[in-house]
């Protein structure tokens, strides 16, 4: 369960800020952000399957990928791994309309992939397999575990809060105006009323436990004794992303563990050639 908060053509300098919150259980093998040695990626690395939930490369490529909640459906023939599509895409050349039409959509299980590429005619795709492949518009979207730009109440509010960020920002990020608000934008742990909540089939706790922008579940939540959430499960790593318009990237990453922060703010920067 993750969260993507994209602003796409609304600021003069960066054509794309993104702000995503990677939720996932503790216990999960995980490699923190850094430049992958045998590839041109810079993101965090999932150590049980090999692939990753957010990357960037120094050419402006950028692939974010989420899961879509969907309890009880069956299991894709040949299945493979929703981490390995961030990783094709950022290793490879294709433009993100190219290669989301290429995706082997029906071996994975249920997705929303973002795919950026500064160079190509269309350069925001938002690819998936319970919906067709299609250019994001200039805007603030979010995307969840549902359908991009659904109105859970963790995308309509966390979008709001962006809109207000990147109108308040000056020509250029910096810790202040960009990185701490953007960290506290996606650190917002206050939970939806339940009129407000969507009814994706886990049943009202569940739905309660999931519906902040900072995920957080514990033993009082009221989840099934049965649920794996009980080994531990929430918000792993807040990723910030800003493209300039000449293609340079950065990128920051702040871990957490059982809800707290994690190690320290890990920055990364890659100038346009």
């Amino acid at each position: 369960m993750c969260l993507l908060l994209i602003a796409y053509r609304q600021h003069p300098r960066y054509p794309l800020l993104l702000l995503a919150n990677r939720d996932e259980f503790y216990q999960r093998p995980t490699a923190p952000a850094r430049p992958w040695g045998d590839s041109p990626i810079t993101a965090g690395r999932d150590l049980e399957a090999g692939g990753t939930w957010l990357g960037v490369t120094p050419t402006g490529r950028v692939a974010a990928v989420t899961n879509i909640r969907e309890p009880g459906a069956p299991e894709p023939a040949r299945v493979l791994s929703r981490g390995e599509i961030p990783v094709n895409f950022l290793t490879g050349d294709q433009p993100p309309a190219d290669y989301a039409a290429g995706l082997p959509a029906s071996r994975y299980r249920g997705f929303n992939a973002l795919l950026f590429d500064h160079r190509a005619s269309t350069p925001l795709v938002c690819a998936g397999n319970r919906h067709l492949p299609f250019a994001m518009v200039p805007g603030v979207h979010g995307i969840s575990n549902g359908a991009p730009d659904a109105p859970w109440p963790k995308v309509t509010h966390g979008c709001q809060a962006l809109s207000a960020l990147v109108a308040a920002m000056p020509s250029k990020v910096d810790m202040e105006t960009f990185v701490a608000p953007a960290l506290t934008l996606l650190a917002n742990d206050t939970r939806a009323a339940d009129v407000q909540l969507p009814d994706t089939g886990v049943g009202l706790a569940m739905e309660r436990a999931l519906s902040p922008i900072f995920v957080r579940i514990d033993n009082e939540d009221g989840i099934r004794d049965d649920s794996p959430l009980h080994q531990g499960y929430g918000t792993r790593a807040s990723t910030l992303v800003a493209v300039d318009s000449s293609g340079g990237v950065q990128l920051w990453e702040q871990t957490y563990i059982d809800g707290r922060v994690s190690g320290d703010l890990r920055h990364f920067s890659y100038p346009a050639n």
